[in-house]
């Protein structure tokens, strides 16, 4: 089997906010969509947390996959919930 191809990339920045502290955290990342058929689509996120006692509860670099955007932003989602973070993309 070949390398997949890839069909769409793009950049993005998924934003949350700590329920507890009040306080804005932010990944960035790109989203990429490939033309094989098992988790066509992936997400690979890296931390933008500096300064915060927050960088140390969560991961420098994630990745999801999934068989549509809307999966793989629902597995992001409720990834951040487990962590006490309200998605806000």
């Amino acid at each position: 089997m070949g390398k997949s191809v890839i069909i769409y990339q793009a950049d993005q920045e998924v934003i949350g906010k700590h329920l507890r502290s009040n306080q804005w955290i932010m990944y960035s990342g790109k989203l990429t969509i490939y033309d094989r058929e098992k988790s066509p689509i992936t997400l690979k996120i890296k931390s933008e947390i500096y300064d915060s006692f927050l960088s140390m509860g969560m991961d420098d670099k994630k990745e999801f996959k999934g068989d549509s955007v809307t999966e793989v932003y629902a597995k992001l989602s409720k990834w951040y919930y487990s962590r006490g973070i309200l998605f806000k993309n």
